[in-house]
């Protein structure tokens, strides 16, 4: 029996035995019944070791989570001009293949919710709604002096719940009586 999209063991993330000054728990909604929790680093200092072991640790969990997201929804790289690159994928394994065959390799998953958006372009006198989208960041940790740093690579994953919807105003608005 299916309960929820994003069944209970891979909503909750894994909590660490001590403090993680360097990350911050955040919740990342699905619907208005359902969300997950990932780790992300905080600021651009070093993580300590046991944080980044934290978040390499977790990379699985999170690669579940954004597979079933890219089921159901279909996926884009952004960030990777190449034509294969610009259609929606609905296989995740199908975006880590294409990922790596580009040369980008990742150890850490980060997730971002990017609610509905309607914005103006003053310049184009029109109105665009974005809607609600998940932004994949591929993430590396390399050990350095003091620590381990994070870089953030430039391809990500973009999931999302439609295109853009761009409208241009015509002419003058009706004034009402």
């Amino acid at each position: 029996m299916i309960d929820s999209f994003i069944p209970a063991e891979l909503a909750v993330a894994p909590n660490p035995l001590g403090l993680a000054p360097h990350l911050k728990l955040t919740t990342i909604p699905i619907d208005a019944y359902a969300c997950f929790e990932l780790w992300m680093p905080t600021t651009n200092t070093a993580l300590l070791p046991e944080e980044a072991a934290l978040l390499r640790g977790d990379r699985s969990r999170l690669e579940e989570i954004c597979a079933r997201l890219t089921w159901l929804l279909g996926a884009k790289l952004i960030g990777c001009k190449a034509e294969a690159c610009q259609s929606l994928i609905y296989d995740w394994c199908e975006v880590q293949r294409l990922l790596q065959q580009y040369g980008r390799e990742f150890n850490v998953i980060g997730v971002t919710y990017l609610p509905q958006m309607i914005y103006p372009d003053l310049a184009a006198s029109s109105w665009t709604l974005r809607p609600a989208s998940w932004k994949v960041s591929l993430l590396n940790l390399k050990a350095v002096e003091i620590g381990v740093e994070v870089e953030v690579l430039p391809v990500g994953v973009l999931v999302s719940c439609g295109e853009n919807v761009t409208r241009y105003e015509r002419g003058v608005a009706i004034a009402m009586e």
